[in-house]
């Protein structure tokens, strides 16, 4: 299963949280709570049987940015973190505890072609 999430993070057009923002705990709060409800809608009823600790996954997580600046992938984990929680809403898994998420990889796409970030969640099943 692959998802996209197409985000902005602009003065403007704030969308997306780094581990180097220093927000507001309230505009943080909203954030996460907007990131997580989209993620949810998206991956609402995506997979029949949800991953457990007896059908665990591994998430490979690629970040395109939309500049040719250098980035730093993990930096942007609040953000992931918010879009998995939206995805255990949804049903992706039981649960987002190491049982079930195995591993967790963030690497770098290139660029985006457009003015956002693209973040790409790839759920694998774990190979036994």
């Amino acid at each position: 299963m692959k998802v996209s999430f197409s985000l902005s993070n602009t003065k403007k057009r704030k969308e997306m949280i780094s581990s180097n923002d220093r927000l507001h705990y309230a505009v943080k709060a909203k954030l996460t709570a907007q990131l997580r409800a989209q993620a949810r809608l998206k991956t609402l009823g995506s997979v029949n049987v949800p991953y457990s600790p007896k059908k665990p996954c591994r998430v490979l997580i690629t970040v395109y940015s939309p500049t040719r600046r250098k980035l730093d992938p993990p930096n942007l984990y609040p953000t992931v973190k918010a879009l998995i929680d939206g995805m255990t809403d949804a049903g992706v898994w039981t649960d987002d505890n190491h049982e079930v998420i195995k591993s967790m990889t963030f690497t770098y796409g290139g660029l985006s072609g457009d003015e956002k970030y693209r973040i790409e969640i790839e759920v694998e099943g774990e190979r036994k």
